[in-house]
C-alpha cells in the first residue's frame, strides 16, 4: 500500500510519498507538498537548472511515453539538512520520447539525487544517472554486448599502470572533506580540463556532488602519510593536516607537489562510479618529486633515473 502524505510525519517519509504520487501515479501536484517554491533542480553540466513547474513537466513528458513508469527508492540517507536518494525506474517506451519514435522496448535507469532542506520543504536538489543505460534501451547509441572479461584479470591490467597519488577536496557547507583518487586525468589545456573519477560509495561522493568547485592535490612523495588518511573512512581527515582555502574555497594541502581548483562542468555515471569533468580555475606546482602508485604501492620517483631517450 502506498504511503500518502497525509500519513507521512518526517521528511523522508513525505519525501517518499510525493516522489510516489508524481513518478508512479503522475500526480504531480503533490510534489507542492515537499517543494519550495524557489525550488531548483539540476542535471548534466553545471548551471542546467529546473525550477518546480519545470520539473512537473518533465515528469509529465517522462510518464507520457512510459506510462507504466515504475520508480522506486533503493536507498536513502538523511544527514542533518541533507538527504541522498539511490534509485531505480524501469518503464516501457510507447510513444515518442527526445525525438525518439516508440519502440516498445522495456528501459532500465538508475541514478542518485541529493537534497538540500530548508525546514520542511526541498529548496534544491541535484541529480545523476547513467545515460548510456537511456540511450542504449532507446536505440541511440548501441554497445557491443561480449563475454565479460575476469575481473581479477582486468585488476591485473591496472596493477601496472603508474599514476600519481591525488586528493580529491571540496568545502561541504564550512567542512572539508576530501578523498584519496588516482583515477586523475588531464582532457585538454585549451581550455584547461582534467577530470576525476569518484566511486559513489564513497562517504564523501555526496559533498562531491553536491559542490560546484573541487581541490585537486597532486601529493608530493613525502606524503604517504596523507596518501593514508585520505585512503580511510576517518570523519575528520583535515584535523593533523596544514591546508587553507584556494581562491574558490576548496581546500587546498600544504605540501602537495602540485594544486587544481576545477569548476565542475559534468556529473557522469560511469558503472560504479562518478565521472567529474571541470574547467581549472587555478593552479600551482611546486619542484617537489610526485608520490607515486603502481601495482598496490607507493613509490618515491626522485629515486629513479630517467631513461634516455
Amino acid at each position: 500500500m502506498s504511503l500518502t502524505l497525509e500519513h507521512a510525519t518526517d521528511r523522508p517519509a513525505r519525501l517518499r510519498a510525493a516522489w510516489d504520487a508524481a513518478w508512479n501515479r503522475g500526480e504531480v501536484d503533490a510534489l507542492d507538498a515537499v517543494l519550495s517554491p524557489g525550488y531548483v533542480r539540476r542535471r548534466g553540466p553545471a548551471g542546467t537548472a529546473q525550477d518546480r513547474a519545470g520539473f512537473k513537466d518533465s515528469i509529465s513528458a517522462v510518464r507520457e511515453a512510459f506510462p507504466d513508469l515504475h520508480t522506486e527508492i533503493e536507498d536513502l540517507v538523511v544527514d542533518g539538512d541533507r538527504l541522498a536518494v539511490r534509485w531505480r525506474s524501469t518503464g516501457r517506451h510507447t510513444d515518442t520520447f527526445m525525438g525518439v519514435p516508440p519502440t516498445g522496448r522495456p528501459v532500465e535507469v538508475s541514478g542518485a539525487t541529493f537534497a538540500r532542506f530548508d525546514g520542511d520543504t526541498v529548496t534544491e536538489e541535484s541529480v545523476t544517472f547513467d545515460s548510456r543505460q537511456l540511450l542504449e534501451a532507446l536505440g541511440i547509441i548501441t554497445t557491443a554486448h561480449e563475454a565479460a572479461v575476469d575481473a581479477d584479470l582486468v585488476k591485473g591490467v591496472h596493477r601496472k599502470f603508474i599514476t600519481g597519488v591525488t586528493v580529491v577536496t571540496t568545502d561541504d557547507d564550512g567542512t572539508p572533506k576530501g578523498l584519496a583518487v588516482n583515477a586523475f586525468s588531464s582532457i585538454s589545456l585549451d581550455p584547461p580540463m582534467v577530470l576525476v573519477c569518484v566511486q559513489r560509495s564513497s562517504s564523501t561522493h555526496p559533498a562531491l556532488h553536491r559542490a560546484t568547485h573541487i581541490g585537486i592535490n597532486i601529493l608530493a612523495a613525502d606524503q604517504l602519510d596523507v596518501a593514508k588518511v585520505f585512503a580511510s573512512k576517518g570523519t575528520d581527515k583535515f584535523a593533523a593536516l596544514d591546508w587553507a582555502p584556494g581562491e574558490h574555497g576548496a581546500p587546498l594541502l600544504d605540501g602537495s607537489a602540485a594544486r587544481l581548483e576545477v569548476e565542475i562542468g559534468e556529473r557522469l555515471e560511469a558503472g560504479s562510479h562518478t565521472v567529474f569533468t571541470g574547467r581549472v580555475v587555478s593552479a600551482g606546482h611546486s619542484e617537489l618529486a610526485p608520490l607515486v602508485y603502481s601495482g598496490g604501492g607507493f613509490f618515491d620517483i626522485s629515486q629513479t633515473a630517467p631513461l634516455p631517450w
